[in-house]
């Protein structure tokens, strides 16, 4: 895989280095998925294997539940392209073989760039004003901050659904 040189936001002299360093990572993410889901035919994005339930399309469309997420915590409006439903995609759904649920795989992938561009713009310019403020009630017990979900939700989240779709190229042979 290749390794992103730039980031989706340019950053000013008054980001922190942190920030910067944080939406480069955010940017290589995005391009190890496109590289990661490139061979995979559409047809086959919704193959199950045994222990690898979640397969492409709906690791894809939960990405970009999860992001349109974080851009509304950051108090934007996501602009996605395409509507995706959260009981197919969002948390504690449970993915299916059944292509016809879930968006084409160009849907997708266009969906999860849009909303990258937005969360990333969005922590370049409000994580000075928004990362301290309370996390939604509901979330608390899991993080105390908008800051923690969404550098969760970037850094660990993301790819933590990327190495699953490794693990699910490698199953269904496809190099």
């Amino acid at each position: 895989m290749t390794t992103a040189t730039t980031t989706p936001t340019t950053p000013t002299t008054k980001t922190p280095l942190a920030i910067t360093q944080v939406l480069e990572l955010y940017a290589d993410s995005l391009t190890y998925l496109r590289e990661c889901v490139a061979p995979i035919p559409d047809e086959r994005m919704a193959e199950q294997f045994p222990a690898l339930v979640n397969h492409p399309a709906w690791t894809l469309g939960h990405l970009v539940t999860a992001n349109a997420f974080a851009v509304q915590l950051l108090d934007g409006q996501p602009t996605l392209g395409i509507t995706l439903d959260r009981g197919v995609y969002g948390p504690g759904s449970t993915p299916t073989s059944v292509r016809a649920q879930y968006a084409s795989k160009s849907e997708l992938l266009a969906a999860l760039e849009r909303v990258h561009e937005q969360v990333a713009a969005a922590i370049a310019a409000k994580h000075d004003t928004h990362f301290a403020k309370p996390a939604p009630e509901a979330l608390r017990g899991l993080a105390p901050t908008v800051g923690r979900i969404v550098l969760y939700l970037t850094t660990c989240h993301e790819p933590y659904h990327l190495g699953q779709l490794v693990q699910w190229k490698k199953a269904a042979g496809i190099a």
